[in-house]
């Protein structure tokens, strides 16, 4: 039968001329899987819808103050790509769903979706009954609606097991060193420091927290540690004479982090991409089970190295022991830093993992336009000729903002690029 692929003894429509460009990453026989979805079926948009929903409901809550909505973005994702892959075994579960060939995808990725998020924010049950409500509604009554509703609970419910006691609210406890180069508070956060425990929660696609740990800092008496400690001094403070009007913007436009801007991107690209509904549910998993594992990487690193802001290194510059650098008892960075150690960067590394993830999807060299919660007046939107450039500004943004030395932004970008591969490489494979 020419121009048709058959599967599990339906025949289904095979890619049609025009359609979506095969995946930048893959073989063959990942092509011909994703053909054997039904044209009808392709369409990427219950994917993007739940993205939005379990942001709208996750920043309700807490906006992502805590590791809850992070942790909820991953297991919502993770569990519509298996509903997914247990009708049409494209890639790789990450739990084990057992199969039902005959299940309507989109039931079955709305219920999941819905099941998850209802877990984990009850109070906004109603609100995620009437999304369910809205995907379910269109799709005919009969057995193939009722057998996705099911494989959805399925779905959603073997991602929760598997995160049950995962450790991901733990708080931890922290006691500020007393030696030079150690964190210290920093204004206004009075002696604050944010979940110190959670470099300990198990991580969805890592062994370990602290499996890509990178190496210390440079020590405080060299020239590497004086060069990157006189950059910040110059570039981050707040009526700093050599950042330029450009580089004062973009690094407040880039003080939202992934979890939102990098998302409502890859929402963007998808929509007006049109990618296939099977590749967009694992382009969403990956990218969120990844970030969710950079912040318990760079969580491990920050509080195993414990290293100083600049904040506190250039007033305290006269006890580092370095005679290159000098102290300033009045210096303020242009926005005060969050409450945690510096190195490595968390904004960094995540851009740098959620950036690798749309580069694998689409890859590296699409441009693309992207807005920011935090956009100063005169630039709603930055353009970008490469993800990779994309990840770059992102992490170059946090020395001009004076939150970090050049070395923790290096390290950070290198550990959310390597945590990116990774999690690719070894989770939700093309079968």
């Amino acid at each position: 039968m020419k121009g048709r692929v058959l599967f599990a003894g339906i025949a289904l429509l095979a890619l049609p001329a025009g359609a979506e460009p095969q995946p930048t990453e893959g073989s063959r026989e990942e092509a011909v899987a994703l053909a054997r979805v039904p044209q009808h079926f392709r369409d990427g948009a219950v994917v993007v819808g739940w993205s939005q929903k379990a942001y709208d409901v996750a920043f309700a809550e807490d906006q992502f103050l805590t590791f809850k909505g992070h942790r909820a973005f991953a297991m919502t994702h993770l569990a519509m790509h298996d509903a997914l892959n247990a009708i049409v075994p494209v890639y790789r579960q990450y739990s084990s769903v057992p199969p039902d060939l005959l299940a309507h995808p989109v039931a079955a990725a709305a219920q999941a979706a819905r099941d998850v998020l209802v877990s984990q924010y009850a109070k906004a049950q109603a609100d995620l009954d009437a999304e369910l409500a809205r995907w379910l509604g269109p799709i005919p009554n009969g057995p193939r609606k009722t057998r996705g509703i099911a494989l959805g609970q399925r779905a959603a419910a073997a991602i929760l097991a598997l995160r049950e006691g995962d450790g991901f609210d733990f708080q931890g406890t922290y006691t500020f060193g007393t030696q030079p180069g150690d964190y210290q508070t920093t204004p206004p956060w009075n002696g604050f420091v944010a979940q110190p425990g959670f470099r300990f929660a198990k991580p969805f696609g890592l062994e370990a927290p602290d499996q890509l740990r990178p190496p210390p800092p440079p020590p405080l008496v060299g020239a590497a540690y004086a060069a990157a400690f006189q950059e910040v001094k110059d570039y981050g403070r707040i009526d700093s004479t050599v950042r330029t009007a450009e580089q004062t913007a973009y690094a407040l436009w880039w003080m939202e982090f992934a979890e939102g801007s990098v998302n409502r991107l890859a929402r963007q690209l998808v929509t007006a991409r049109h990618t296939h509904l099977w590749r967009a549910a694992r382009l969403f998993a990956l990218m969120n089970m990844g970030l969710f594992d950079t912040y318990v990487a760079v969580w491990d690193a920050k509080y195993e190295h414990d290293h100083w802001r600049p904040y506190t290194a250039i007033r305290e510059a006269g006890s580092d022991g370095n005679p290159a650098t000098a102290p300033d008892a009045a210096w303020e960075s242009l926005r005060p830093a969050p409450p945690f150690p510096d190195y490595v960067s968390a904004h960094a590394a995540g851009c740098a993992s959620t950036f690798h993830a749309l580069r694998k999807t689409f890859g590296n060299h699409t441009h693309f336009t992207m807005d920011s919660a935090t956009a100063p007046p005169g630039m709603p939107t930055r353009t970008f000729t490469s993800f990779t450039a994309a990840a770059r500004e992102c992490a170059d943004s946090r020395v001009r903002i004076g939150f970090h030395f050049r070395y923790a932004t290096d390290a950070g970008a290198e550990l959310g690029r390597a945590l990116g591969q990774y999690v690719a490489e070894h989770h939700l494979e093309p079968r």
